[in-house]
């Protein structure tokens, strides 16, 4: 969880009042980025809420399904490439891609003589799938667990949380062609297959543990807010075509920072943050019998970060409702070290180590129906630029739904 959803937790604990949320998004992008495809749209159903059974205890809890079709995918078929690079199942082939994202958390909180804790469970399915050859069918399972404890006064709220979590992924590709299967390929670099297992290794299992500790300060009304966040991520690739086993490994550490000003009309917030990541190749000896025999674990990839950025909003209250305006830019920046200097997929390698300037904007308005309901729609844009080749991406979304 990125450190802006971080904040919105730390709000929804202390400082938000009651209330149920329900609403429908619409999405449509284009991109010259090939790993996510040359365009792409889709639609979503969310829902939260906040409860309070008195002024001592309250539940929460967020729920959405997200529906996407994309274009014109190249290389990658697994879902979640991003925190799993390098270790990646690719083809030549490619093609567009269908994913489905369940996605739910809920949680209670207690406020008791100025001192509160929590807890929440969060659970994200998602499945992404083809209907033409090659066929990947992914499936991925990410669960975790978080409980927390602070002490909150009149002005202010501060908060120590935690939380670990599971990670799995299935990558299982088919072919159904009476022309034959394409070349599949399992990456140990950006654009580097493991020679000995590319071909007909075609079902592959991630693995991992995920974990976070959060140190957050939020002002009820207006004034200072700061939070640091560490992250650990680790995932294991084991390949299940008659083999089950491990052949890499990576981690990821990550610090994340965010310090602004809350007011009674606008927010500001400077982010930033630093990541290291680290992978390692699993090397074997001779196959007996299928049976492979571990020699060492070779570190073969290392990768280090950072990003910066800013976040603001502003509130302009109106004779009939109000309008919300936020901005947000971001620019990250990493460099990658491999064992092999000369990667097969220069195209590819170029993408798995960009850099990247984004850049998003939206505009909500809000106005009453009647009693506690009231109406909302909220158009929203985002862009991003890759500095080290110029491609670029762009999606634009609309909100609507009601309030109560």
């Amino acid at each position: 969880m990125n450190i802006l959803g971080l904040l919105l937790i730390v709000t929804q604990l202390v400082t938000d009042a009651p209330s149920t949320e329900v609403y429908l998004t619409g999405t449509y992008g284009q991109s010259t980025y090939a790993i996510d495809g040359d365009r792409n749209g889709g639609f979503s159903v969310q829902a939260n809420s906040i409860f309070d059974i008195d002024s001592v205890h309250r539940v929460f809890g967020e729920a959405s399904y997200t529906w996407n079709q994309s274009h014109g995918n190249r290389f990658v078929e697994n879902a979640d490439y991003d925190i799993l690079s390098p270790y990646l199942t690719v083809d030549t082939v490619g093609g567009g891609m269908r994913t489905e994202t369940y996605f739910f958390r809920g949680g209670y909180r207690m406020n008791m003589h100025n001192v509160v804790w929590y807890t929440a469970l969060q659970f994200r399915a998602l499945q992404s799938y083809r209907a033409v050859d090659p066929r990947p069918k992914n499936k991925v399972a990410d669960l975790r667990f978080e409980a927390g404890v602070g002490y909150t006064n009149n002005t202010y709220s501060w908060l120590v949380a935690g939380e670990i979590g599971r990670y799995k992924q299935n990558n299982d590709i088919k072919f159904y062609s009476e022309l034959g299967e394409s070349q599949i390929y399992h990456l140990v670099g950006p654009g580097t297959a493991y020679t000995r297992f590319s071909g007909n290794k075609k079902e592959s299992y991630y693995h991992g543990l995920t974990a976070s500790a959060t140190v957050a300060m939020m002002p009820h009304d207006q004034g200072w807010l700061a939070e640091v966040d560490y992250q650990y991520l680790r995932v294991t690739k084991e390949l299940h075509d008659n083999t089950f086993v491990p052949i890499g490994r990576i981690q990821t550490h990550a610090v994340e920072g965010a310090f602004g000003y809350v007011a009674s009309s606008w927010q500001a917030v400077l982010l930033g943050g630093i990541f290291f990541r680290r992978g390692a190749q699993y090397i074997y000896g001779e196959a007996v019998n299928n049976s492979y025999e571990f020699l060492t674990l070779q570190h073969n990839f290392a990768e280090n970060g950072w990003h910066i950025g800013a976040e603001g909003n502003y509130n302009l209250e109106l004779p009939i409702g109000e309008m919300t305006f936020n901005a947000a830019i971001d620019y990250n920046e990493s460099n990658t070290a491999s064992l092999d200097p000369e990667p097969r997929w220069k195209e590819l390698y170029g993408m798995l180590t960009e850099d990247v300037v984004s850049a998003s904007a939206s505009v909500r308005y809000a106005f009453p129906i009647k009693g506690r309901f009231s109406w909302f729609f909220e158009p929203a844009a985002d862009y991003c630029y890759y500095t080290n080749t110029t491609r670029q991406s762009w999606q634009v979304a609309l909100h609507a739904g009601i309030v109560f």
